[in-house]
């Protein structure tokens, strides 16, 4: 890297060095998106700082661009250094239709992660949700006053969107480990024939040999609370979901002590989970016969 992009660097976000050794390559972001193997909508996000850029996603579009190798390892440097102490990106939905594309999002970083670890204090896991289940989580947000909206169609796009990210889970070379509480199979989002289904489904997924999926009894002891739920991609990024912003974040140390959490609940949960969702199968086929 030069001495002037170098000095610049500490003045412009590793994004918007991107962007412009692009501009002066004159290559268009959907010509760089297809040689670096990444979504063109993933590139701008990149570029305009709307995420922040990970080494690896650096390195691959640097050399994507065939910059010189000391090129490509100053930015790479300068993308982890960004990680060590950057604040972690918001995501508030402004509308309706918004939840969908942050469905989109969600797939596209999910793809990128050969591990993805999942924990969900209070509902089913949306990798894992169906049909029914998904529409009944997500539409109390279409139904806030002044919050996305009440457009039936959007509801309907989201709840395919989550559904379509659910294709993840035949890649064979993609591990899972999901831990959920037996709260998530309790509370009662949706009607008993929903979660009659859902229960199924959490069978069938739970079959697969790369899923693992745990579940924490609600009388089990616990050494960390069950605060929120949360998503680790490799060792790369962490998915927050609060009621009214997600956050991510590719700082270093918020993934290490999330990952030491999401071990620490591990260890409370159990792999025999066939009692609990006999249990729960049981009651809701029960409440469904009086319907």
């Amino acid at each position: 890297m030069s001495e002037d992009r170098g000095s610049s660097s500490e003045k412009q976000t590793v994004g918007a060095l991107l962007r412009a050794r692009r501009e002066e390559l004159r290559l268009s972001g959907s010509a760089l998106a297809v040689r670096a193997g990444l979504t063109q909508s993933k590139v701008s996000r990149i570029e305009t700082g709307q995420s922040s850029a990970s080494p690896d996603d650096v390195r691959r579009l640097a050399e994507a661009m065939r910059l010189a190798p000391a090129e490509v390892d100053e930015l790479v440097r300068l993308a982890t250094e960004s990680r060590s102490g950057s604040a972690m990106d918001q995501w508030r939905p402004e509308n309706s239709s918004q939840l969908t594309r942050k469905q989109v999002e969600l797939q596209e970083a999910e793809w990128t992660a050969r591990e993805i670890r999942i924990f969900q204090p209070s509902i089913v896991p949306g990798l894992v949700q169906v049909s029914g289940y998904a529409e009944a989580v997500m539409r109390p947000w279409y139904d806030l006053p002044g919050g996305t909206g009440r457009a039936t169609s959007d509801l309907f796009a989201a709840v395919a969107a989550r559904l379509q990210r659910q294709q993840i889970l035949s890649a064979a070379d993609k591990f899972f480990h999901l831990v959920l509480t037996e709260a998530t199979l309790s509370n009662r989002l949706g009607n008993p024939e929903d979660m009659v289904a859902q229960i199924r489904r959490i069978r069938e997924i739970a079959e697969r040999d790369n899923v693992t999926i745990e579940i924490i009894p609600a009388d089990a002891a616990l050494t960390f609370p069950l605060s929120h739920s949360f998503e680790l991609l490799d060792d790369t990024h962490v998915l927050i979901d609060l009621y009214t912003v997600s956050l991510t974040s590719e700082v270093v140390s918020d993934i290490q002590s999330y990952r030491q959490i999401f071990d620490i609940l591990a260890a409370a949960a159990t792999t025999d989970i066939k009692p609990i969702l006999d249990q729960y199968a049981d009651l809701y086929l029960s409440l469904s016969a009086r319907r």
